[in-house]
């Protein structure tokens, strides 16, 4: 069965602001997100959507995003899949900032708290995974709004992977990320 899961929040949530700065560390004041979904399981398939300032979007959701700062945006993640996720099943970021400073981490994919570094600006958030187990897939909806002004001191670009494995090291799905921040 589906996993609901609503938050809404006027400010922007610690989990949002983390993975829009792992996508997204290149102009005026913009976050910039593109991705390519490399590989997902048979029998998996999933959206992530913006309600606004993406330029394109595909059977994954959106895509090509700029997204402006002091802005409030919708999104809603809704993933369907035959593949049942316990707390042995893991999320793995490897992203380089700038092409030199890794941004690596690893957290269960569900029932725990996920707590990174965001290199350079050297902050430490901690986000809750959805419960466990996700069995049939799992919907989320967020408001978030971000800062008036980039939070970080310098532009900067990364890019890298995100992969979310199950219990056996099965990739479940591998998706390539670009962004920017200024």
């Amino acid at each position: 069965a589906l996993v609901p899961r609503h938050r809404s929040s006027h400010t922007t949530s610690p989990k949002i602001m983390s993975l829009l700065f792992l996508l997204a560390i290149v102009a005026n004041a913009d976050i910039k997100v593109s991705r390519t979904v490399d590989s997902v399981e048979s029998g998996t398939s999933g959206t992530v959507t913006l309600d606004h300032d993406c330029g394109s979007s595909d059977d994954y959701g959106s895509n090509d995003c700029d997204l402006k700062w002091g802005s409030t945006y919708n999104a809603s993640i809704n993933i369907v899949t035959d593949e049942v996720l316990y707390h042995n099943s893991t999320l793995h970021v490897d992203m380089k900032v700038d092409s030199i400073i890794p941004f690596k981490f690893s957290c269960a994919a569900c029932g725990d708290n996920c707590t990174v570094t965001i290199p350079i600006i050297k902050k430490e958030e901690t986000f809750a995974m959805p419960p466990c187990p996700i069995a049939g897939g799992l919907k989320l909806m967020e408001t978030f709004t971000l800062p008036a002004s980039s939070p970080s001191p310098v532009k900067a670009s990364a890019s890298g992977t995100v992969e979310i494995t199950n219990g056996v090291g099965t990739t479940v799905a591998h998706v390539t990320v670009t962004g920017s921040i200024a």
